[in-house]
């Protein structure tokens, strides 16, 4: 794809002014400011951040591709988990909301410690820098394929022009920059999909979409029965498992709109993926011949005009940074307050920032390093998710039911754990099945024989 200097001057324009937000956010950050928006976010900016990061270049261009290689099941499985996660997110979020508020906290590694053991905040701590090590690397190969796609500049440069911009405003302006740049992104985006839909189905009508290969509308074609009914039984919780998600509670202004902010995230989100799944099949029928990873990115370049592309692209630009950036601040939200202040707790509150700042950017490079060495978006994205899910029979036993059984908290993560890791290899797709099943099954095992609290040191 050769995309003209209109075109590339858009997506320019487009870097510079998010990296001019982070530089001017930056001049006056303090620690609240920097992790959780000094717990103070209205409703509007609330909704659209958790929306932008959630619906990054997993949901989008993952639905869009797999829509327009295998029909509407991953899309359908999709839909369907987020409501029933994000409904029970909605419903959970003043409870989160208030903890964080009594304890200072910024991420669930601090709830883990208050609610079980720090001996199961040190097990979570690992687990979640891995994950989004993974989470964070997607982005960046995702950045790097639309760069190469649309200038045909290899891999090695796009990716390090991408990871510069993100790195440097992320690490500079905290969340605070994060959600203003998430809600600039959605409107961005917004217009785009609208042009799109309407140029698309002018040249493909409503029932033409729809004439489909066999199988297409089949819900278990993406990967099986097992995959679908799984995805939905154990996938569900994975919004109460992000710690990103709980980063939007902390950081929201009072419990109400904690709780109204995911429950209108969550429908937008169904009609985020809606959408991705239309773009799939769009493309399907008028850029049948297209990569399927670059299916939507042809779309694009085949109907859109001059100064719109670039608008499109730079639309796709958003919805990538919407998820690295709160990859980025995730990390350094657990190195700073799970590592750096579990053993300095008496640090100031400019030690606090420094370390926080230089987490985000070392966390970003290592994020970085990882996309360069595993380029392929399907694992990256699968790995970060799947080690996820693990923390959510600790989390809702605390959440839903009070429990505070140290033991089953931290042999429930733990097992989980090396379970995923394990079979990850193996199968891909299904790895989260026996890890979340041992993961319940080390959870309920010391709450049914231990009478007492024994706690791990």
């Amino acid at each position: 794809m050769n995309i003209s200097i209109l075109d590339g001057s858009i997506i320019i324009i487009y870097l510079m002014l998010i990296l001019t937000i982070g530089l001017f956010i930056s001049r006056k950050e303090g620690v609240e400011s920097y992790f959780v928006n000094n717990r103070s976010t209205r409703l509007f900016f609330l909704v659209f951040t958790a929306l932008s990061t959630s619906i990054g270049a997993g949901t989008v261009l993952g639905v869009a591709s797999s829509s327009f290689s295998t029909g509407i099941s991953l899309g359908v499985t999709f839909m369907i988990a987020s409501v029933l996660g994000w409904g029970l997110m909605g419903y959970l979020a003043p409870r989160i909301k208030k903890f964080g508020d009594d304890t200072r906290a910024y991420t669930f590694g601090d709830y883990l410690a208050h609610q079980y053991s720090e001996s199961t905040r040190k097990v979570s701590r690992i687990v979640v820098v891995v994950a989004y090590f993974f989470a964070t690397a997607i982005q960046f190969v995702a950045f790097a394929q639309l760069i190469n796609v649309t200038t045909n500049l290899s891999f090695t440069p796009a990716i390090l022009i991408v990871a510069l911009v993100t790195i440097i405003y992320t690490t500079l302006a905290g969340v605070k920059g994060d959600f203003v740049t998430d809600s600039i992104q959605f409107f961005i985006i917004l217009p785009v999909f609208i042009f799109l839909f309407l140029e698309g189905f002018s040249i493909v009508g409503f029932q033409e979409l729809l004439t489909l290969p066999d199988g297409f509308f089949n819900l278990y074609s993406y990967d099986g029965p097992t995959f679908f009914w799984a995805g939905l039984a154990l996938g569900f919780p994975l919004i109460v498992t992000s710690v990103d998600a709980w980063q939007r509670v902390f950081a929201a202004d009072n419990r109400k709109t904690a709780r109204k902010a995911f429950w209108i995230s969550g429908a937008l989100k169904i009609l985020a993926i809606g959408a991705a799944m239309v773009v799939g099949f769009l493309a399907f029928h008028i850029v049948p011949n297209a990569p399927q990873d670059a299916a939507m990115f042809a779309l694009m370049q085949e109907i859109l005009p001059s100064g719109l592309l670039g608008l499109g692209l730079a639309s796709i630009l958003a919805i990538i940074m919407s998820t690295v950036d709160t990859g980025i601040l995730v990390g350094s939200a657990t190195i700073t307050k799970d590592f750096y202040l579990v053993k300095n707790p008496n640090a100031s509150n400019t030690q606090i920032l420094k370390v926080g700042r230089l987490s985000s950017l070392l966390f970003g490079i290592g994020g970085l390093l990882l996309a360069y060495f595993i380029n392929d978006i399907v694992i990256l994205g699968v790995v970060s998710v799947q080690i996820l899910l693990i923390f959510a029979p600790a989390l809702l036993g605390g959440l839903v039911w009070n429990i505070n059984n140290k033991q089953a908290a931290f042999w429930s993560i733990l097992f989980g754990f090396m379970v995923t890791l394990a079979v990850l290899p193996f199968d891909v797709n299904r790895a989260f099945i026996p890890g979340i099943v041992v993961s319940i099954v080390a959870y309920l095992v010391p709450l049914i024989f231990s009478q007492g609290e024994t706690k791990i040191s």
